[in-house]
Order: structure tokens, then sequence, then C-alpha cells
């Protein structure tokens, strides 16, 4: 479990935002398994709903369900000190569903425990392999510092269809092309790079993980990544596999951003 020190690399005190589509909660478990292995002091939690069967098969994490901060609170931190992961939600839903906790009350916390990694899911994609922006998206921490942002790169070469996009009015509008039409490089980042694309315009540290390396030719990555440029990375992820098996297959680095330089 501490083989991979490429996990590693994500993982910073703070708040980490997860956003985008096609494997989001991968990255989460992931994040969460490796830094609990290397005894970081964690806190997982989302700003979405989160199929409480995907948190409660995850063996490191002890879930709380409430919006007390106070009783929160006391929660996570005896759960830290004791070595342990917890999970804090605010309720269980009626469609089994863990219900996340508020932009403004996840910043509270990092205000009161900034050494902490807090790890949170933030867009709600209903496992469609790409998203493009929503009217009803909820808005990042304040104090975020680290997103990352996931795309399926199984969506180049693919049609554009409502059963693989969330969002698909939006995503063909910003795209400039019609339902059904195969998407390109160029079209993705397209997508992306918009201002209210998979980064939300965000001002902190960007890292961009890309699942399904291996299903698609390699020529066409690389010309997406080349169209990211503007974005300002810090880094590119390309890993193959979901959950317990996703593997990272390359860890491209372009240096210290210019946000976390400062």
């Amino acid at each position: 479990m501490t083989a991979d020190n490429r996990w590693l690399r994500m993982l910073r005190p703070g708040i980490t935002m997860i956003l985008g589509a096609g494997g989001k909660t991968t990255v989460l478990e992931r994040l969460g398994t490796f830094g609990h292995a290397n005894k970081y002091p964690l806190l997982v939690s989302s700003t979405v709903p989160v199929d409480s069967a995907r948190v409660d098969n995850v063996e490191p994490f002890d879930v709380i369900c409430t919006d007390d901060i106070e009783k929160g609170m006391a929660f996570c931190e005896e759960r830290i000190a004791t070595g342990h992961l917890p999970a804090w939600f605010s309720r269980l839903n009626e469609e089994d569903c863990y219900e996340g906790l508020s932009p403004t009350l996840i910043d509270q916390i990092k205000h009161h425990h900034p050494a902490w990694y807090i790890l949170i899911e933030g867009d709600y994609t209903q496992n469609k392999w790409l998203k493009a922006p929503l009217p009803n998206d909820v808005p990042l921490p304040v104090d975020c510092d680290l997103v990352i942002g996931v795309v399926n790169l199984q969506m180049l070469g693919m049609a554009l269809t409502a059963d693989k996009v969330a969002g698909i009015e939006t995503a063909t509008a910003i795209m400039g092309r019609a339902h059904g039409a195969i998407v390109t490089p160029s079209m993705l980042a397209t997508l992306l790079m918009h201002p209210r694309g998979l980064f939300r315009g965000a001002a902190c540290a960007k890292i961009l993980f890309c699942t399904g390396y291996n299903a698609v030719q390699h020529r066409m990555t690389s010309a997406l990544l080349d169209d990211l440029t503007d974005l300002d990375l810090e880094a590119s992820v390309l890993a193959d596999g979901y959950r317990d098996t996703c593997i990272i297959r390359q860890y491209v680095c372009y240096g210290v951003s210019r946000d976390r330089n400062e």
C-alpha cells in the first residue's frame, strides 16, 4: 500500500476537491486508503450525494452523519487521534445516499484543523463518463487548496449522448457540436477549459486525473494534453482500472504551479 508514491504526491494538508466524472469516487477511495496507510490525518466528505454502499464498503472509513459542527468535529478529532479515517456527512437520505457538507462548513473544518488532509467529492454525475457545467453545481469552498479534475479518456472517439454525458445540452453547446457527434481531443479540451468547466475557474493548484488511459489511442491523449496547456496544471495523471484495481500508468509533472509558488 505504501509502494506507489505517486498517489501520495496528490495529498497535502488543506482542502482537496475531486471534481468531474468517470472515476471521482475511485480517486477519493485510493487517496484515502493510501493516505491512511501512511498515517496522514485524513478526513473524507462530499458536497454532493454519495451512494452509501460506495463508502460503507471501504474498510478505513468510519462514518458519522450530522450537521452539528461540534459533534462532527469531536468525532473526527477522536477518530484521527486514534489512527482511524473519519468520513463525515450531514445525513443518510431516502435514496440511501449520504448527503454532503456545505462548503462553508468545510472551510470551518480547515480553519480549526489546517494540518488535516480534507478530501471532498464535489460533483454529482450518477456514473456518467463526462460532465458539463450544470446550473445546480455546488460552489467550491472558498479556501480550497487543490482541485483534482477527473476525466474518462474513453470519451475520446465516443459519441455525445445523454447516457454518457451529464448536462448533454450544455456540453453540445460549448463544444459547438450536435448530439451524436464523435468526441475529438479538441472538443473535449474546449469543454474542460470552459470558465465553468472541469476546474470551475479555481485559482488554487490543479491536477488532471485521466482514467481509461490504455483504452484509447495514446496519440489522442497526447493531443488532449497539448490542448490543455493554458490550464496551468501542476500535473496530469494517466491511470487505468476501477477502485482497488486503479493503477497510475504515468504521472506527468509540469513543475510547481504559480499558485503554490507564491
